[in-house]
């Protein structure tokens, strides 16, 4: 079982323009800002965005549009560009072992700025989840005593929540691949809900079980012998 924080930030533009601190590489915007706002960068990868897609929305909750041409600034420059109207842009993120405190994260938000644009925060809600994951050390001692030249394991995320379930894969897969690198190994993490079926039934047949919905496969080699399953 694991403690973290998960936190919903909301932001609201007067004006979003199409700038790329916000539209490019969305699924680690929080954790460009939180750095840039000053969380030490070696914290960075205990940060996990629960979405990768930006979806921002007008005061009524629909989709926001673009619907004026204004000036911005732009890598020191003044660029027209065209922009939405008071969009607000949703952002949800676990905490899975940083060190910081709700306050913390609270201080670092207040900075109130992404590229150069301005925002005002319209919602900021923590809580604190236990969440049924195992022991990362532990599994990663399993895998790497099975004494093959390509280890396969797999664990089940049971009674996950939905919401958790991405975010929890991509902190399995990190915290995995950082132990495997101190042994110059190599890790590869899927979910069995992102692979074809015929990955998965390969998979299934080198492991003689079927994959659920909360399944993740997780193959430990050396570099040169790493079978990589290609995701869709």
């Amino acid at each position: 079982m694991v403690k973290v924080d998960r936190y919903r930030v909301v932001a609201r533009f007067a004006r979003l323009f199409p700038d790329p601190a916000v539209f490019e590489d969305q699924d680690h915007l929080v954790e460009r800002y939180l750095v840039q706002s000053g969380l030490p960068q070696e914290k960075a990868p205990n940060l996990y965005q629960n979405q990768d897609e930006i979806s921002p929305v007008d005061d009524s909750g629909k989709p926001a549009v673009a619907s004026g041409t204004a000036s911005f600034r732009f890598q020191g420059k003044s660029v027209m560009a065209e922009f939405m109207p008071n969009a607000s842009v949703t952002l949800e993120y676990y905490d899975f072992g940083t060190g910081l405190s709700p306050e913390d994260h609270s201080r670092l938000w207040k900075k109130q700025r992404i590229g150069e644009m301005g925002f005002q925060i319209r919602d900021f809600v923590h809580e604190t989840r236990t969440l049924n994951v195992t022991n990362v050390s532990e599994l990663y001692e399993i895998v790497k005593k099975q004494g093959q030249a390509t280890s396969l394991s797999s664990i089940e995320l049971a009674k996950m929540p939905e919401d958790a379930f991405q975010a929890t894969v991509a902190y399995l897969r990190s915290q995995l691949r950082k132990s495997a690198g101190e042994d110059a190994l190599e890790v590869e993490v899927y979910a069995a809900r992102d692979l074809s079926e015929s990955e998965k039934n390969s998979l299934e047949k080198r492991l003689t079980r079927e994959s659920t919905s909360s399944t993740v496969y997780v193959i430990l080699s050396k570099p040169s012998q790493l079978m990589k399953i290609e995701t869709r």
